[in-house]
């Protein structure tokens, strides 16, 4: 009874944000060609299919842990999969380190808070993950270099004042920079696709600088994700208006760390790639000729994301994903090992229950 309570309630309320997205977004439709805040697009455009040609890869990491008694285990994957295409055709595919590695064991630090230990894992994966991508541009000179994710590390990853792991975060923070320095000196352009975003930026935009000039009450908008608005605002085949990161990039908490010749160049659209499909969030650095390289980055994004209908998003980086993937049989084999030469005193109490 409880539960199919709860079942119908989450479905209205599910309903009801679906009918109100599509009922706001039918009423900005005539907002779609009207000039954008960055003076050079209006606030939808088409996008034009480019054909791949040369080497573009994709970067993607897997990670799993296990907590020991004193301290955690972690097993992480990085795998870089580079496609080289001709015409539009894929000619060849290679991966860096290789197709099939044994992921790289680490214990964290011991003594960590509960906080701490979540973003040490991800400062880990995330640490892994540049390493390759700033290893496969030098070795493969690629035109592209897709990343999964932001392209910058996430508020969550920033541990507090007092924290243990601040050099680790300091640490990120400077191999970010050197994978931005790495992509520019090599001719790479890096783009960032995020899949599931939930930003609000482009809304902000909305609010702030041009619903102020139409009669549309922009607090409707409060309560709405991005890709949740522009779901039925773009049809396939459109993207947003490029727009900066954030709007003041001095109080950002991550932005505020990084160069600001970095920094203040991270531009950001959305696109979508099929009707049956939510919005990508598309993320990359430029601080000259922004349109045309939103164009061009578009372009790229759009004709390798448009393969299946239902799940559109860069097949480099769906390759990436597969191949970097890891799952709890993967720690088993490292933790069993442990256990034979520690014995079962690194095991957590929980795990030594007598009974079940």
């Amino acid at each position: 009874m409880y539960l199919d309570n709860f079942l119908d309630n989450a479905f209205n309320t599910i309903n009801e944000k679906h009918l109100f997205h599509e009922r706001v977004s039918n009423q900005l439709l005539p907002l779609k060609s009207v000039p954008s805040p960055n003076k050079e697009e209006t606030v939808i455009l088409k996008m034009k299919k480019a054909i791949p040609a040369g080497t573009i890869a994709g970067v993607d990491s897997g990670f799993v842990s296990k907590k020991l008694s004193f301290l955690d285990l972690v097993l992480v994957r990085s795998v870089g999969a580079i496609f080289h295409f001709k015409k539009g055709i894929l000619a060849k595919a290679d991966y860096h380190p290789s197709a099939f590695s044994f992921p790289e064991p680490l214990l964290l630090k011991a003594g960590l808070e509960k906080d701490e230990e979540q973003q040490s894992i991800s400062l880990v994966r995330l640490g892994a993950e540049v390493n390759t991508s700033i290893e496969i541009i030098k070795k493969y000179k690629p035109k592209y270099i897709f990343v999964d994710g932001s392209i910058v590390p996430q508020y969550q990853d920033k541990p507090r004042a007092d924290s243990k792991i601040n050099d680790d975060y300091t640490s990120i923070i400077k191999l970010f920079e050197n994978f931005y320095k790495t992509a520019k000196e090599n001719n790479c352009r890096i783009i960032s696709c995020v899949e599931d975003s939930r930003g609000t930026r482009f809304k902000q935009m909305l609010q702030e600088e041009i619903l102020p000039k139409t009669s549309f009450p922009g607090e409707l908008l409060k309560d709405s994700f991005d890709s949740a608005l522009l779901d039925y605002l773009l049809l396939a085949g459109e993207r947003t208006f490029c727009f900066p990161y954030t709007k003041n990039t001095a109080a950002h908490a991550i932005l505020k760390d990084i160069k600001e010749n970095y920094s203040k160049n991270i531009n950001v659209f959305y696109l979508k790639a099929s009707d049956f499909d939510k919005p990508l969030r598309v993320e990359f650095i430029a601080s000259e000729n922004i349109k045309e390289v939103a164009d061009e980055i578009a372009g790229i994004v759009y004709a390798l994301s448009s393969l299946h209908r239902e799940y559109s998003y860069p097949s480099v980086l769906i390759e990436a994903d597969l191949r970097a993937g890891l799952n709890e049989h993967d720690i088993s084999v490292v933790y069993d090992k442990l256990i034979d030469k520690l014995g079962p005193k690194i095991k957590m109490r929980r795990n030594s229950r007598p009974f079940k």
